[in-house]
């Protein structure tokens, strides 16, 4: 609890309130919780890049949230394989964090699979890129075709011409009831 006290204390005491607003509404828009990833010092780090990227271009964001380990652990990125890539990360990105719509279920399937490879190593306490599980095969993502990774995935919905209204729409409701003109 005192990482949520200390969060507190810092929005309330704070002489730059708007960046603490976003990284809340941030938080919300990437939702995470301790209680699934289990560890305070990878959310620490995640509200750490959270409030960074805060007023930020929401493009370094989305790329800095794959490789935040936080959000590795809650989407079930961590061991996804080429033999079985899971989809958590894939539909959450493209559903909740940057398009809402526009995308179909073989979309989320191909992305999945260029998502995979990152591994944990609890030995050493490290993640890394697992090439021999990564899936090196051409996938079409959005019409388009690929050996994508998963940096290419992000770039991709980013470009998708469904992401500027999707983004703009859900920032603007973290401050305004009303939709936007």
């Amino acid at each position: 609890g005192h990482d949520v006290l200390w969060w507190l204390d810092r929005m309330v005491r704070t002489r730059a309130p708007l960046v603490e607003r976003m990284t809340l509404n941030l938080h919300d828009h990437f939702a995470t919780s301790n209680g699934d990833v289990g560890d305070v010092a990878q959310m620490l780090a995640q509200n750490r890049t959270l409030r960074r990227h805060a007023l930020g271009n929401f493009g370094a964001l989305a790329h800095a949230i794959l490789d935040d380990h936080a959000m590795q652990w809650f989407l079930s990125l961590v061991y996804s394989s080429k033999q079985a890539p899971n989809e958590n990360f894939a539909r959450e990105l493209m559903e909740l964090f940057t398009l809402g719509s526009g995308y179909t279920e073989t979309d989320i399937r191909e992305a999945a699979r260029a998502l995979t490879g990152i591994w944990f190593d609890w030995d050493r306490k490290r993640w890394y890129w697992n090439a021999d599980e990564h899936d090196t095969g051409v996938k079409r993502v959005f019409g388009k075709r690929g050996r994508f990774g998963p940096h290419d995935i992000v770039d991709l919905c980013l470009d998708h011409p469904a992401h500027p209204s999707f983004i703009c729409r859900k920032l603007w409701s973290y401050f305004s009831p009303a939709p936007p003109p």
